[in-house]
């Protein structure tokens, strides 16, 4: 931003607008620059004191989404097979979905009705409820997301031991020893932990004491810290090993655990038999090393582990994140400066769920018919194609997609429109014609972030420095495209059923959430971020509540032991040795890509692609060179990937990204390349883990062969 340059809240007005960037979690702070109506460049807010300057690659680039010629500006109705459409108008289409919706509804019951909701919608306040008040309005009870090949684990890890979904995270600005599990956040900018400057947070760590990161691959941040190298799946044992070292060697917090937590008899008996010899082979860490580690992280004054992506989709993901809360817990770090917890906030409060069930706090239902488990509300993605394939009471007959693309993003998921071939009725919100909504009968244009008001509010309480923010939209909504939100709530009027969305507007709830808050009697409210538009730093203590009021179980403790974890570990002591000469697969993050849906942007693909990494041993062994192409199969199918040799990988271990492979009407994404690893991935009910419905993608097996005549 130049001097001269004014600062102007008026959208579409020419000058400088304070925004923030809404395609991760970081969020970091933006500058859009207004020009004649439209967006000319997007700057790093410099006078953010969240991001401080900070942003990546991706965050401009939200202006091309705005602009892009291939993206939805008007309502579209199916005329034909999939992706034949004609603009309609917004009556039209609004009028025909309520009478169609309505009748299947009214034929086959609330329970026929589904929602699909995505990622991107869900990193905005007003787009974050659209989806599920929606939900509401309709009693319906089945919800898709990516939780179950993101979060579900973790969440239920959480529930099991802490009874609350709350996210707990490391204490990056004060802790001196870190242990990075299955995360690479100086590509992915931390998930469930929010810290824009995450490299410098890192840095300001190793510079104190330690960071160590356990990886199959050399990842972007193991590279610039210690790192222990890991077999694929290998987190569950070595985790498991650390804590029989701790209890053995009784490096615990005993004062803590009699306390606040119980349980702690069970799991020591429980563990006797998982030590670090029987860990070792699982793993690929010499025992001693895995003893050292356990030493080393109990008697540091300000330690933390942290974990994410890639110990929450294995085969032991729920387990493997029971035993991270634990190693933070009985190691003594929990809640103290430089360890691990829960986020202050500005919005949390000491109102939990005490004495509630978890299923029964988001009113969860299992898969009528395979029985996999629902987790925070969002049902096992791998329970999708079967529910709208299996007829009977339940049997999904009406869809709604908001923001997502299964066909890209779940396991199995080329396959999802034979299902959506039966329905009555398909509605998608979206900003293109995906592979996924090409198949609807509707779709409907949505504002990208830069053109709606929005706050932070969801996020506020897993930063690492709690942060609120309101902004205002950049520019107006491009073409005829409108907020989630707002054609839900149209939509759910003209159905007589509107009451989720007529009770408060979403920044009447969000100014209600900042001021009943732990910060709402530090005089936090919307007037107040308004008059504040680069955001404000909550200056009070992360640590500075009572803990014990969060935890959601009747006795107020932390659950060591319970039936699932005993079920899950006497599972992990049975499971069989693994096939060392058998390749495993585990997924690969790229700074320039997101999930799928920034691959219409050329500015990020055109100096990226989707290749197989491998390692020089395996390529000798299957004649396969480097830059050249092979074929990536399972016992689901097989796809032709480029190779890239790499000695980032451990023998034994290929890495591939998914999101890749697009056949939607969005021509420059049709264009980039690559593979939709998700057609071979491990699919259907079977595939996922029983207790959590987890999705299984990370160390599953795969052969890789040379293509014939290479």
């Amino acid at each position: 931003m130049t001097a001269s340059t004014s600062i102007t809240r008026v959208p579409g007005a020419d000058g400088d607008h304070v925004t923030y960037c809404r395609i991760c979690e970081a969020l970091c702070g933006m500058i859009a620059r207004v020009e004649g109506g439209k967006i000319v460049k997007i700057l790093p807010d410099r006078a953010n004191p969240h991001s401080r300057g900070h942003i990546c690659v991706k965050g401009p680039a939200l202006a091309d989404v705005a602009y892009d010629s291939d993206r939805v500006t008007v309502p579209l109705k199916r005329v034909g097979g999939p992706g034949e459409f004609t603009a309609v108008s917004w009556d039209e289409a609004l009028d025909e979905i309520a009478e169609r919706l309505s009748a299947s509804i009214e034929s086959h019951g609330t329970n026929s009705f589904a929602v699909n909701a995505g990622n991107p919608p869900s990193m905005g306040w007003p787009s974050s409820l659209a989806a599920p008040f929606f939900q509401t309005a309709m009693e319906a009870s089945r919800m898709y997301s990516p939780a179950s090949e993101d979060i579900s684990s973790v969440v239920l890890a959480t529930e099991l031991m802490f009874g609350t979904h709350a996210f707990l995270f490391p204490d990056l600005a004060e802790c001196d020893h870190l242990l990075i599990f299955g995360s690479n956040p100086l590509v992915s900018h931390g998930s469930l932990v929010i810290a824009p400057r995450f490299k410098e947070d890192l840095d300001q760590i190793a510079k104190r004491g330690r960071v160590l990161v356990i990886d199959p691959r050399h990842t972007e941040t193991a590279r610039k810290h210690e790192h222990v190298p890991m077999i694929p799946g290998g987190d569950v044992w070595l985790i498991g090993a650390m804590l029989n070292t701790l209890i053995d060697e009784n490096l615990i917090d005993s004062s803590f655990i009699a306390a606040h937590a119980s349980g702690m008899n069970e799991l020591a008996a429980a563990m006797d038999w998982l030590t670090p010899e029987v860990a070792a082979a699982r793993c690929g860490i010499a025992a001693e090393t895995i003893r050292t580690m356990a030493r080393d992280f109990a008697t540091a004054p300000r330690a933390a582990a942290m974990g994410r992506i890639g110990i929450c989709r294995g085969e032991f993901a729920t387990l493997t994140n029971l035993f991270l809360h634990m190693l933070n817990v009985i190691a003594g770090k929990f809640h103290r400066p430089g360890g691990y917890g829960w986020g202050h906030g500005g919005t949390a409060s000491d109102t939990q769920y005490r004495g509630i069930s978890p299923g029964a706090r988001h009113g969860a239902i299992p898969s009528r018919v395979s029985g996999l488990p629902s987790v925070w509300g969002a049902q096992a993605s791998v329970t999708f194609l079967e529910e709208m394939l299996t007829p009977g009471e339940g049997q999904i007959r009406s869809l709604l997609v908001v923001g997502a693309n299964p066909v890209m993003s779940m396991p199995g998921g080329p396959d999802l429109p034979k299902g959506f071939a039966q329905l009555d009725l398909m509605v998608a919100l979206d900003l293109y014609v995906t592979e996924t909504t090409r198949h609807a009968d509707f779709v409907l244009p949505v504002t990208t972030a830069l053109e709606r008001e929005d706050i932070n509010l969801f996020f506020m309480n897993h930063m690492v420095r709690p942060f609120a923010q309101h902004v205002d939209a950049v520019i107006p909504p491009v073409g005829e495209a409108r907020m989630e939100f707002d054609i839900l709530r149209d939509l759910a009027r003209r159905m007589g059923r509107a009451d989720p969305f007529d009770q408060a507007s979403p920044f009447e709830m969000a100014d209600a959430a900042l001021r009943t808050g732990v910060e709402g009697q530090h005089g936090l409210s919307l007037a107040r971020l308004r008059d504040a538009p680069h955001g404000l730093l909550i200056e009070r203590s992360r640590w500075d509540f009572d803990f014990t009021k969060r935890v959601g179980h009747v006795d107020g403790k932390i659950h060591l032991w319970n039936s699932s974890i005993a079920t899950e570990i006497a599972r992990l002591r049975h499971t069989p040795f693994p096939d060392k000469a058998q390749l495993r697969l585990i997924n690969l993050r790229k700074l320039r890509s997101i999930n799928s849906w920034m691959h219409n942007v050329d500015g990020l693909v055109r100096n990226d692609r989707a290749v197989l990494l491998m390692h020089p041993e395996d390529a000798v062994k299957r004649g396969i060179e480097d830059g050249g192409e092979a074929e990536l199969s399972t016992s689901q199918g097989r796809i032709v990937v480029d190779v890239e040799i790499s000695n980032d990988l451990l023998p034994g271990v290929v890495a591939y990204p998914h999101g890749w492979g697009h056949d939607g009407r969005w021509q420059r994404a049709r264009t980039a390349g690559g593979a939709n690893l998700n057609s071979i991935v491990p699919a259907g009910p079977k595939s996922a883990e029983e207790i959590s419905g987890m999705s299984n993608l990370e160390g599953f097996k795969v052969e890789v062969r040379a293509l014939i005549g290479q």
